[in-house]
């Protein structure tokens, strides 16, 4: 039988488990949201969703906490779009003779009570407005919001240490 500390910390790791990552999907479909609403405050057409692309940001974030890194550039050197052909995914798009490739936003917000800027976000809802929030206050990041791209896709994971990793990629 396990010691009653060590029963107490498995039973708050799966705690936090169940909570924040049972709620990865809740939360991108609220960053989603949360970026489409930026778009529409400044009279920009919303985002498309697209499901290759939820699929590319997901691999991103889950690959941020499984190999330990946080960039763009993953371990094996390969940036947004590389990884999207790696995968098989669209890369590139096409409006008119101009040729509009993969843009990607990522951030790190921790699922704590005390967030600089942010507050207590241990919600979904407080998380991914902590998240988007971050990329707007971002000249880069916001760019991409308010780019000419027409599809967006999201993905998030957290480590053990409560650490959730978010990543968008817009096509």
């Amino acid at each position: 039988m396990k010691k009653p500390t060590q029963l107490f910390i498995l039973l708050c790791m799966l705690a936090f488990s169940a909570n924040a990552q049972g709620d990865v999907k809740e939360i991108s479909q609220l960053i989603f949201k949360k970026t489409n609403a930026l778009r529409r405050a400044k009279g920009k057409t919303p985002f498309k969703p697209l499901d290759s692309l939820n699929v590319l940001a997901q691999y991103h974030s889950d690959n941020m906490v499984e190999k330990e890194f946080y960039s763009h550039i993953d371990p094996d050197g390969l940036n947004p779009v590389s990884r999207a052909e790696k995968l098989g995914i669209q890369a590139w798009r096409q409006e008119g003779n101009t040729f509009i490739g993969i843009a990607e936003n990522i951030a790190k917000v921790p699922w704590f009570q005390n967030v600089s800027t942010c507050g207590d976000t241990r919600s979904a809802e407080a998380f991914a407005t902590c998240m988007v929030e971050g990329w707007k206050n971002s000249p880069p990041h916001y760019k991409n919001i308010m780019g000419d791209y027409v599809y967006l896709g999201v993905g998030v994971q957290f480590d053990e240490t409560k650490m959730g990793y978010g990543t968008q990629v817009f096509r």
